[in-house]
């Protein structure tokens, strides 16, 4: 006789949310900066933090069970050494932008079935774009926090010795045209994005001591031509913003701007060629989804073909494992 079905992943998939909106909310509270300073009971956390006592009793007994603080005997509270690394104001590791990113979209997920009945997303992202200060912040040195990391790596793969000339075509807070121009002696780079983008991303180039080598130029590539000649093009975390029409669009733009020869990157997060794969990356296409008109992960065949289309030979393909999940393509212009 067969086992009666247990529902429990059912309902730890339906409360999986408050994991992740306890820590968004103690970020926004700066509690684990709060916490840096040593151990200390609730209620001096709470008077730190201008907070009411027990709740912040509460949030940070959840806090403990996550393992991201610590509770002593004498109950006081410190940070997790992974919570002392990367949610502490002021540190190099310092994610507190992402989460509060994270922070921001939350309530669209809880549209997704309105997106889905449409087709369309529920709220227009020009907040996160431009129209939202706050949020436009947020998103850029969300990107850029989360890029760091991402980025070391991605960065490895991505050889542009001899190039002198990139376009980082919505290249965002500017991280990787900066990562780029540290490892590789000669190049200069120019991010293209929206206004209310590449005014942020100037503080970012000019904080990781490289603005002499990077300029950030307003750019929107729904309407816009590149503006100079290059020879090496990045297109990363861009193109699950577009549905395939647009992906063409943007490789055509990029190659009438590359000269022959030319290098181009692409590195996003890809599916697998079936699109029922991997979790990681069909969860992010949902994200898009609720997030962009036009939200969509693509897949490295389509890629080849669109590349094809564009004037390219696809030239090398680098998975790169968990925690980073990003796909990169190496293709060159034809001569």
């Amino acid at each position: 006789m067969n086992a009666p079905l247990n529902p429990a992943p059912l309902i730890e998939l339906a409360t999986a949310y408050w994991g992740s909106a306890t820590l968004v909310a103690a970020v926004r509270l700066k509690l684990f900066t709060h916490l840096a300073a040593g151990p200390a009971p609730s209620s001096m956390v709470a008077e730190r933090a201008s907070t009411d006592p027990v709740a912040t009793d509460a949030l940070l007994a959840a806090l403990a069970s996550l393992r991201l603080v610590q509770k002593d005997g004498e109950g006081r509270f410190a940070n997790t050494p992974l919570a002392d690394t990367f949610l502490v104001e002021g540190r190099p590791g310092y994610l507190g932008p992402a989460m509060l990113y994270n922070g921001d979209i939350y309530p669209l997920w809880g549209e997704l079935d309105g997106v889905v009945r449409s087709g369309d997303v529920r709220r227009a992202p020009d907040q996160y774009l431009g129209d939202d200060a706050e949020r436009t912040r947020n998103f850029v040195h969300g990107m850029h926090h989360r890029a760091l990391g991402v980025g070391r790596a991605v960065a490895q793969v991505i050889d542009l010795t001899g190039r002198t000339r990139l376009a980082d075509v919505g290249g965002g807070p500017g991280t990787y045209s900066a990562l780029l121009c540290q490892q590789t002696p000669g190049l200069q780079a120019e991010v293209l994005d929206l206004p209310g983008v590449v005014a942020i991303a100037r503080e970012i180039v000019a904080d990781l001591g490289v603005a002499d080598r990077v300029k950030c130029t307003a750019f929107d590539y729904y309407r816009d031509a590149l503006p100079g000649r290059y020879d090496a093009a990045l297109v990363s975390g861009v193109l699950h913003r577009e549905q395939p029409a647009q992906v063409q669009a943007i490789l055509g733009a990029v190659a009438e701007a590359l000269e022959p020869g030319g290098v181009l990157y692409l590195s996003d997060v890809m599916l697998d060629d079936d699109r029922a794969g991997p979790t990681f990356a069909t969860m992010f296409a949902l994200n898009m989804r609720v997030l962009a008109h036009d939200g969509r992960c693509h897949t490295v065949a389509e890629s080849r073909a669109w590349l094809d289309a564009a004037g390219f030979d696809l030239t090398d393909v680098t998975r790169l494992p968990a925690p980073i999940h990003y796909t990169v393509l190496r293709a060159e212009r034809r001569r």
